[in-house]
C-alpha cells in the first residue's frame, strides 16, 4: 500500500506501507508514544525503528482504504516556535500544511457494484480541536532547554499525572459519546 505522507518527505518517509495484521501490542504502543524530540523511536524486529507523532496520529487515507467508518479527531494547529519548526527538520513538511490536508481530506465513495457488502465509506470528525482550552492545566507542558538544545516535558507527580490522564480520557470519552448519539450512529 502506497504510503500518503511519502508525498510530503519523500526523502524521509518511506514510499510503501506495510499492514500488520497480527503484533504484540507492547511494542506497538510504545512505538505510537515514541514521538520525536520527547521520546525516543522504539526498534520492532519485523518492522525496523518505528516512531509515532505527527505521521500515525493522523494516517486517515490509509484508515479509509482500509475499514468502512472511520473515527478521526480534528486537532489544532501545530505550535509555530516549537512543534512545527520541529517537524520541519525531522520529516522534512510543515506540518501545518499537512493538518490542513487531512482535516481537508474525504473518502472515495465504494461503488455498489464493486463494494460487496454494501457499504458506504463514512469518515467522522470528532470535534476535539479545542481541547488545549478545554483541559487548560491537564496538559503536559513544556519547555525549551536552551543549553541542551531540546524540548523538556514538565511531569507533575504521580498522583498529578493520574488526574491529567483521567480529565483527557474523559473529556475525549464524552465528545465522543455527544457525536454519536447526535449523529444517530
Amino acid at each position: 500500500m502506497t504510503s500518503p505522507a511519502h508525498a510530503f518527505a519523500n526523502r524521509r518517509i518511506h514510499p510503501s506501507v506495510k499492514v500488520q495484521t497480527q503484533w504484540d501490542f507492547a511494542p506497538v504502543i510504545r512505538a505510537s508514544m515514541a514521538d520525536m524530540y520527547y521520546l525516543p523511536p522504539t526498534h520492532i524486529t519485523e518492522l525496523g525503528w518505528c516512531l509515532g507523532g505527527v505521521i500515525n496520529l493522523t494516517p486517515i487515507e490509509l484508515a479509509c482504504q482500509l475499514g468502512d467508518s472511520v473515527f478521526a479527531e480534528t486537532k489544532a494547529g501545530y505550535d509555530p516556535w516549537l512543534a512545527a519548526p520541529a517537524i520541519q527538520r525531522v520529516f522534512g513538511f510543515d506540518p501545518n500544511e499537512r493538518l490542513a490536508a487531512v482535516h481537508g481530506y474525504q473518502p472515495i465513495s465504494v461503488s455498489p457494484r464493486t463494494d460487496t457488502t454494501n457499504k458506504n465509506r463514512q469518515l467522522h470528525w470528532l470535534p476535539f480541536a479545542d481541547n488545549e482550552q478545554q483541559l487548560r492545566g491537564q496538559n503536559v507542558q513544556k519547555r525549551f532547554n536552551l543549553k541542551q538544545m531540546t524540548v523538556e516535558l514538565i511531569h507533575s507527580d504521580y498522583d498529578g499525572f493520574v488526574q491529567q490522564m483521567q480529565a483527557q480520557w474523559q473529556y475525549g470519552y464524552q465528545r465522543t459519546v455527544d457525536y454519536i448519539q447526535q449523529h444517530k450512529l
